[in-house]
């Protein structure tokens, strides 16, 4: 950033993290209900804080360029996500399915992270939506 690399956060610790949520736009009560459920578990206890910053590529941005720890949100396309998730990659970051699983950009969710350590303890708290792929 300004012509020097962007590096992701050093925080392995859910209670110290900064975490990014989205409602996204879906109003299905059923897929609200889960986002809530997610947003719910993880500020009830671990997280430090919680954001909503509104686009995708701006929140795998924040994480690549540690203003932020982590980022979870299901319903996004392939677009929304494709280069963000390159940048986080590029930035030391890891990039996973909320279910933990390898990254699959055809597949509606991502879950971002500056350590593989932070995603695994991320991942207990989010509630899996299952969509069709794009």
């Amino acid at each position: 950033m300004n012509g020097k690399p962007i590096h992701v956060s050093q925080c392995k610790d859910i209670k110290s993290s900064v975490v990014i949520v989205e409602f996204g736009s879906d109003r299905e009560p059923d897929i609200l209900r889960k986002k809530i459920e997610t947003m719910y578990s993880l500020a009830a206890n671990p997280v430090h804080a919680l954001r909503s910053v509104g686009s995708a590529a701006l929140n795998l941005c924040h994480v690549a360029c540690g203003s932020s720890d982590g980022y979870v949100e299901y319903g996004l396309h392939c677009w929304d996500t494709a280069a963000g998730v390159l940048i986080v990659q590029e930035a030391g970051g890891v990039v996973m399915m909320p279910k933990g699983e390898p990254f699959d950009v055809m597949k509606r969710g991502v879950l971002a992270t500056c350590a593989p350590e932070l995603a695994m303890q991320i991942v207990p708290h989010v509630k899996h939506i299952d969509l069709t792929s794009d």
